[in-house]
């Protein structure tokens, strides 16, 4: 099930501080964007924006005659983004607060391409793609970025933690996380597939010093937050043993992420 939009949102507010502070996260988008191949000129929706990363790897793709909206429903990462536009100097580049599957204001057959880096997890499949689908020009693109099912090691870790004080948690990026996931999710939305990667992505030390708190915070995993404080301090002890253990035992390997790359292409319609 995909948490309620609020939740989302405030789980985002609260981990906006920190989410710039690692690179996977930008490194995975802008690989995104490069799949994209996107054209000089290009006009862009990049959804479930977040604090910019693909967005701004777009506005750079695009150059100053393309122009790229980047959109989100957290108001904090939002004003992460906003704060490095202005130091950008981009021209091209707007970000904007909306829920990104449901895009009333914005007109049919309006954007180039569509992105849409580690979010789509967040949101309701079907009908996001199928609102893109709405909102991409004839023979447009759509690309999508998840990590692989069962990865990363830390998430996995995360959640035998969460089992051993009760909680059982799912892991959110299932549905979408293999290749015949990812083609059947863009083929139900009428999408031709172009082209599915799936690449190791590396943790750098700034992620993994975040791990309790990206995992803690996700709105995949609310229900640790409901744990008493004695069990969440005591969970989070627990967890970071296991991360350490894990590294001791096989060097490197907590730091590995399989990430998948999805990309489509809107058929013509008659």
């Amino acid at each position: 099930m995909v948490p309620r939009l609020e939740d989302i949102a405030r789980s985002f507010d609260a981990r906006a501080s920190i989410y710039g502070q690692g690179n996977w996260h930008r490194r995975s988008a802008e690989r995104l964007i490069e799949l994209c191949e996107l054209q000089s000129g290009d006009r862009v929706l990049d959804a479930g924006t977040g604090t910019g990363f693909a967005a701004f790897a777009a506005a750079r793709a695009v150059g100053a005659r393309g122009h790229v909206i980047g959109v989100d429903i957290s108001s904090g990462m939002l004003r992460v983004a906003q704060a490095s536009l202005a130091e950008s100097g981009l021209t091209n580049l707007e970000f904007m607060q909306a829920d990104a599957t449901a895009l009333t204001q914005c007109e049919s057959e309006t954007f180039d391409a569509v992105t849409c880096a580690t979010s789509l997890l967040y949101m309701n499949v079907g009908p996001a793609l199928r609102e893109w689908q709405r909102l991409l020009k004839k023979g447009g693109i759509i690309g999508f970025s998840t990590i692989a099912a069962g990865s990363p090691p830390g998430g996995r870790l995360f959640r035998e933690c969460a089992a051993t004080f009760g909680v059982m948690l799912k892991d959110p990026c299932e549905p979408l996380g293999t290749p015949s996931a990812a083609r059947m999710a863009l083929e139900r939305a009428s999408f031709v597939v172009v082209t599915i990667v799936v690449e190791v992505n590396t943790f750098s030390d700034e992620d993994l010093a975040n791990a309790w708190q990206s995992n803690y915070r996700s709105p995949a995993y609310a229900d640790v937050r409901r744990l008493s404080a004695a069990d969440q301090l005591a969970m989070e002890r627990k967890y970071l043993d296991a991360l350490a253990a894990a590294e001791r035992n096989d060097p490197g390997s907590v730091a590995r992420a399989d990430m998948l790359y999805a990309i489509g292409r809107r058929l013509d319609r008659a």
